[in-house]
């Protein structure tokens, strides 16, 4: 019965798509995203900073026409030709953007291509409009009809967690996240964005916050396999040094603004939790929370008939690979996400925290999420803890439209001891020895619903208050084994001072904020700016 009532709701919402083009063309993914990040003892300048956008031009100075487009609510997409019953009246704004036009903002399939994920389809304004009004009509009426939770929609943040169960049910999706999103929405109207149906779904918003996310993944994760890695080669040449020094415990810390439902810090810990449960027990057992996990993303297997058998056989991709046939199994997608390999070493341990902030209403709507419905579908999520409470990941309550109390909530956070409960002769901590601790502060989505003025002040409170973290550890009458500490900065959303994509301009605000470009990648849509930035120590 379920299953029949999702059918319908999928009918309803698969009617946009008889107002697209039929003969689109897949554009297969491109490789994988190169590591942005230098190690720690190269040195790097702004004029010669790693960008997957260095090649486009650099002029600060934006078009009449780009400067009417960064007030839009609809990401901008090129003129198609449709059948004159469809055909909107006027031209259609969007074949500015890209390399060949000279514009500073990527097109829609360039940076689709640089993170590796199918490109939104081409598609009218008018088309755009109409998925859009048809989803917020159904999240209002439908979705949530029958939701016991019925969390906010603040500013969006259950729209985002609808297309990001979508994108995340694709299994030829670098964001695939073996149903983590699914599993935090409602039970029956859930199907409608399964795995079985997702694939049917035209790719327009979802598509466009699969870009964004997908980047966001490959960044998160490529400063703590690159720290971890940093840190493993110093351990094998100074090995000597290493041994005659007390041991310490490494932290990475993941602080995300405004976090809303999303579940990267769940994808995280998650991932984490089971390559440490496997590299403890040294054991060719399946331990029980992975048992459970496999038993949770693997498929069921079916008798098929013998006609869907042949169907099958027949559906190839345009870059010659099968959907079948694409490589995300359980162990794959486990190791491949942290490859947190000195986990292993016995002169060398990590840790790994999450900590989200948001509005207040937003924080007990996702505790609620996470405890009544995810820990329920996931039931090897409560053996998690992290930062205090035992929450997992921690959820603070914060206006970030107040810098002082986004301040007082970020002090909070450095503060807090490696063990939940504060006690220094734990497993968890040497006595005498503090831990290296790499922060990484994320922005996604954001900043474009806050005061104006308020996203540049937020930049310089984070690299402020690292810093002031930094220098309290380094003053004189500190212990000889005082933490070092470092900073990053991973961000998809709206910079202030940036009109447009310009990387020069980038590079001026971030400057001025306290931070160091490491990576920069605009892209269409109001969350347009994405990068990377290191913090600088003064």
């Amino acid at each position: 019965m379920a299953k029949a009532f999702s059918l319908l709701l999928a009918a309803a919402s698969l009617a946009i798509a008889l107002f697209m083009p039929t003969n689109h063309a897949f554009v297969p993914p491109a490789a994988a995203l190169a590591s942005p990040f230098p190690s720690s003892s190269s040195s790097s300048s702004s004029s010669s900073s790693s960008s997957s956008y260095s090649s486009l031009s650099s002029s600060s100075s934006l078009s009449s026409s780009e400067a009417d487009d960064s007030n839009d609510i609809n990401p901008h997409r090129e003129v198609i030709k449709m059948s004159p019953l469809f055909q909107g009246s006027g031209v259609i704004r969007g074949g500015k953007y890209g390399v060949l036009n000279n514009s500073t903002i990527l097109s829609p399939d360039e940076a689709a291509k640089s993170v590796g994920v199918q490109a939104p389809i081409v598609a009218t304004k008018g088309t755009w409009q109409r998925a859009w009004r048809l989803h917020m009509f159904m999240m209002r009426n439908v979705l949530h009809r029958f939701d016991g939770c019925r969390p906010k929609d603040s500013k969006l943040a259950l729209a985002c967690l609808w297309w990001k169960a979508l994108a995340g049910n694709d299994i030829t999706s670098p964001v695939y996240d073996h149903q983590l999103s699914y599993d935090l929405l409602p039970p029956i109207t859930r199907w409608i964005v399964s795995r079985r149906l997702c694939r049917w779904y035209p790719r327009l918003h979802h598509a466009n916050v699969e870009i964004r996310t997908a980047y966001l993944d490959k960044s998160v994760t490529g400063i703590i396999n690159s720290f971890v890695a940093n840190e493993i080669t110093a351990t094998k040449t100074d090995d000597d040094a290493i041994e005659s020094r007390p041991r310490r415990k490494a932290r990475i810390r993941v602080i995300v603004m405004g976090g809303g439902y999303d579940t990267r810090s769940l994808k995280i810990l998650e991932r984490y939790l089971l390559l440490k449960n496997d590299e403890k027990n040294r054991t060719d057992d399946i331990s029980p929370p992975k048992r459970l996990l496999r038993r949770k993303v693997q498929p069921r297997q079916h008798v098929q008939l013998r006609f869907w058998k042949r169907s099958k056989r027949g559906r190839f991709r345009e870059d010659g690979l099968k959907r079948e046939k694409q490589s995300h199994s359980f162990d794959d997608s486990t190791t491949s996400l942290l490859s947190l390999t000195s986990l292993s070493s016995s002169k060398s341990e990590y840790n790994l925290e999450c900590y989200e902030l948001d509005l207040p209403e937003v924080v007990r709507a996702k505790r609620q999420l996470i405890q009544t419905r995810l820990q329920r579908r996931r039931p090897w999520l409560k053996q998690m803890t992290t930062g205090i409470a035992g929450e997992y990941p921690c959820l603070i309550p914060v206006n970030l439209n107040d810098v002082n109390e986004t301040r007082n909530a970020l002090e909070g956070i450095l503060q807090i001891p490696s063990s939940p409960s504060g006690d220094e002769t734990g497993d968890d901590n040497i006595p005498g020895c503090d831990d290296d601790i790499t922060n990484i502060i994320l922005f996604e989505g954001v900043m474009i619903y806050l005061d104006e003025g308020i996203p540049h002040s937020l930049l310089q409170l984070c690299s402020d208050v690292l810093n002031e973290r930094i220098n309290t550890s380094m003053a004189p009458g500190a212990s000889s084994s005082s933490s070092s500490s470092s900073g990053y900065l991973c961000f998809a959303d709206r910079l202030d001072n940036i009109p447009g994509g310009d990387i020069d301009a980038a590079h001026v605000e971030l400057a001025s904020t306290g931070w160091e470009l490491l990576d920069w990648l605009p892209k269409p849509g109001l969350a347009r700016h994405m990068g990377v930035a290191r913090l600088r120590t003064r």
